[in-house]
This record gives structure tokens, C-alpha cells and sequence, in this order.
């Protein structure tokens, strides 16, 4: 068999709107083979997941955090706890920001609250300045609850989580809280599911004193002891016998360990670049892109050739396990279905490639319309985009360059940049 030497060298080519979408728009138009890049299929399957995540926040977490609040409040004020003028001003100040700061009824006996409760919520929702909190009597960095772009059409729940998420109990405050849930099965049901679902697609900090967890990912812990922190700590740190580490990458207790050890299996495997474009993409949370993008009729193919990368089967086959955990989880999950079974033949195809087996005509058509495929399953193109991942790192991912192998085919690779 005679071997042919695969050489892959950046082209001088520009994009009209930097996306891999772009670029394989463009293979089509010119009529030149695609080359499916470990690069490619991760970006797709980051962008895949955080509009599913997003899908699960929106229609599961949302209306169970909100009721949550809503019925605390109500608990509070109906049952009997010492000292629980904070407790009921507390709890209110949630359910005022659940409705967006429309008035709610304070008990009788209680209304002296009502002024602490209003300005309390006010700053929240002004979000402009540090100040000491009315209800918490604590210095607050009200500029933390500015919502974001992403939730500008649910102010209400950004608000509430990051309220709960932010203020420490005291004692008291504590003890009255989780009396009053304790008291309550609906409430006891439904912080129950809140912390499911954070457990199962975020995970959740364990030792945590407010009324909701925040989460610290592996990369917190990873980057906890990085006097300056690098990109290259989390690849030393899944290449690494840390114990806290391989616990999480070989037992996946939440969709963001899938995160993980897709990185691992990408680093495995040779594709250092690919790995830290998703890592990039894992971290963007609060500026997903939301246009939906319309795809127009597929023209006959006409192309006859097309290529992948080696040695992704691995990375493939934790990807379709990501992707069936929203399967089991979101009702009508045509979309879940569809990803995994895109992947499977991916992966197939794949796996011919690694055993030197010829792609079939079926195979090269596939490949060729793989972009087609992600954008109607996904409904977004990917782009660039900047994450503060700690206070000394930013990741940036640019435009994807282009790239092409000696055969003919082209594809695409992140183009990554760190600093400050």
C-alpha cells in the first residue's frame, strides 16, 4: 500500500463571518472536499450542549427555582420560628425579585419590614453600586446581580439565583431556613430537584451556606494553587494522577465532568488545539449566541472525496453519552436523538479511517454535509468569543483558521489566545 504523507499548512484565506460553518460554506461553493478536524466536531458539540444546558435552565430549573421562593416566603410567614424578622425579610426579598419587584403582602406585625425589604430588592435590580444591605446589614457588591445578555428576557431568574447564591446565612438564618423546608414537602420536593438538576449538569459545592450551591468546577481546583494560571495546567492536571481529579474524570458525576474527560480523550489522542478551543467554549456561559439560522435546500452533491481526522473514536463515544443525558432528561428530544445518532455515524466513520478502510460514497457524502447537519440540529453558527476564566486569565477564541491536508480537503482549527 503506498502511504501517502498528510500535510496540513494554513491558508491565506479569509471568511466572510469567521465560523467553521463559514469555511465549509465555502468548500461547497468552490467544490472541494471537506476535512472533518477534531476542531470542527468539538466546537459543534460544545455549542450543542450549552443551548441544551440553556434549554434545561429555561424549562426545568427556572419555574422550579422561582416556585421555590415563592412557597419559602409563604412557609415563613405561616410558620412559627424565634427570631425570624431577618428570616421572613430574607425569604421576601426573594419572592419580590421572582416577581420582577411587584408588591407582595407582608404579614401583620411585620410591617416595619417593609421598607428594609423594598430597598433591599431595589438594589438588586439596580444593580449599580456596593452598599451595606438593608436586610443582611453586611457590605453587598450589588453590581454582581446585572444580568447578563443571555438572561435580559428572565431578569426575574438571574436575579433570584444569583441572590441565593450570594448571600451567606448566619446561624439563625440557617437554622429558620431549613426548618422552614423541613416543615414543607412541596418545598422539601422541590429543592430536592434543584439540586438534582445542579448535581447532574453543573454539580454543586458541597460545604455551601446560602440558600443554593454555587458550583466550583475541576478547573477551580485546578487553578487554585497557579500563581499565574495557564491553559496548561488543566491539560498537566487531566494528564496527572490527581486522585480528585481522575475520581471525577472516571466516575462523571455531572455534565461538565463529560467536559473533562472529552478533554482528556482529545489530549489522549493528539488534538492539543481542539482541546482548548472546547475548554474555551466549556467556560462561555453567559453570552450564548441565540440567532437560529435558517438552512437552505442541499444542492447535489457533486463532490467525491472528503476527509477526517484519526484517533477521535474515544472522544465520540463520551460525546454521545454527554448528549444522552439530555435525551433522559428534556420531554420532545428529537434534537438529543438526532445528536447522538450524528454522532454514531461519525464515529463510524471514524473508526474506518483508523483501520485504513475506505470511506464508502455514503460516508463522503456525510462528511461533506456534516456542517449542514450540525447547523440544522443545532441552530447556531459558532463565534469568536473572550471568557475571564479567573482574575489572571482570559481565553479568547478567534475566527478558526483554515487549514487543508495534502489531499485536497479543508477544514477547519481554533485559533486560541490567552492573556490577562
Amino acid at each position: 500500500m503506498k502511504t501517502i504523507i498528510l500535510l496540513i499548512f494554513t491558508s491565506l484565506f479569509t471568511w466572510a463571518n469567521g465560523s467553521f460553518y463559514d469555511l465549509y460554506a465555502q468548500n461547497r461553493t468552490n467544490n472541494k472536499p471537506n476535512l472533518i478536524t477534531a476542531d470542527f466536531i468539538a466546537s459543534a458539540y460544545a455549542t450543542y450542549k450549552l443551548s441544551r444546558e440553556q434549554e434545561v435552565e429555561q424549562k426545568v430549573l427556572r419555574p422550579r427555582v422561582l416556585n421555590f421562593v415563592n412557597y419559602l416566603y409563604q412557609g415563613v410567614t405561616e410558620i412559627n420560628i424565634p427570631n425570624k424578622e431577618q428570616t421572613l425579610a430574607y425569604t421576601a426579598v426573594l419572592s419580590l425579585l421572582a416577581k420582577n419587584g411587584q408588591n407582595i403582602i407582608i404579614p401583620d406585625g411585620y410591617e416595619p419590614l417593609a421598607k428594609s425589604i423594598q430597598q433591599e430588592a431595589q438594589l438588586v435590580i439596580n444593580a449599580n453600586t456596593v452598599a451595606i444591605s438593608p436586610v443582611m446589614h453586611v457590605r453587598i457588591d450589588y453590581r454582581a446581580f446585572r444580568v447578563p445578555s443571555k438572561y435580559s428576557h428572565t431578569p426575574a431568574y438571574y436575579r433570584v439565583m444569583r441572590y441565593a447564591q450570594t448571600i451567606q446565612f448566619n446561624p439563625t438564618l440557617a437554622k429558620n431556613i431549613k426548618q422552614t423546608i423541613k416543615a414543607s414537602e412541596r418545598l422539601s420536593n422541590l429543592n430536592r430537584h434543584i439540586k438534582t438538576i445542579l448535581s447532574q449538569f453543573i454539580g454543586v459545592e458541597k460545604k455551601s451556606n446560602t440558600l443554593i450551591s454555587t458550583y466550583k468546577g475541576l478547573d477551580y481546583y485546578i487553578f487554585k494553587s497557579s500563581k499565574k494560571p495557564s491553559i496548561n495546567d488543566i491539560a498537566k492536571a487531566i494528564k496527572s494522577k490527581n486522585p480528585f481529579i481522575q475520581k471525577h474524570l472516571l466516575n462523571l458525576y455531572s455534565s461538565y465532568d463529560y467536559d473533562f474527560k472529552i478533554m482528556q480523550t482529545l489530549l489522549k489522542n493528539g488534538h492539543t488545539n481542539a482541546f482548548k478551543g472546547y475548554y474555551t467554549l466549556s467556560q462561555y456561559r453567559n453570552m450564548l449566541y441565540r440567532t437560529r439560522y435558517k438552512t437552505k435546500a442541499m444542492h447535489q452533491e457533486s463532490r467525491t472525496k472528503a476527509n477526517i481526522e484519526t484517533n477521535l473514536e474515544e472522544t465520540l463515544s463520551v460525546m454521545i453519552e454527554g448528549a444522552l443525558v439530555f435525551s433522559n432528561t428534556i420531554n420532545n428530544n428529537t434534537i438529543d436523538k438526532n445528536m447522538v445518532l450524528t454522532l454514531k455515524e461519525l464515529r463510524k466513520i471514524a473508526q474506518k479511517k483508523s483501520m485504513n478502510m475506505p470511506l464508502s460514497i455514503l460516508d463522503i457524502k456525510f462528511l461533506n454535509s456534516l456542517d449542514l447537519i450540525f447547523l440544522e440540529l443545532i441552530g447556531v453558527k459558532d463565534r469568536p468569543i473572550s471568557v475571564k476564566v479567573t482574575n489572571g486569565l482570559r481565553e479568547q477564541l478567534l475566527a478558526p483558521k483554515f487549514v487543508g491536508f495534502g489531499d485536497g480537503s479543508w477544514g477547519g482549527r481554533f485559533v486560541c489566545r490567552e492573556g490577562r
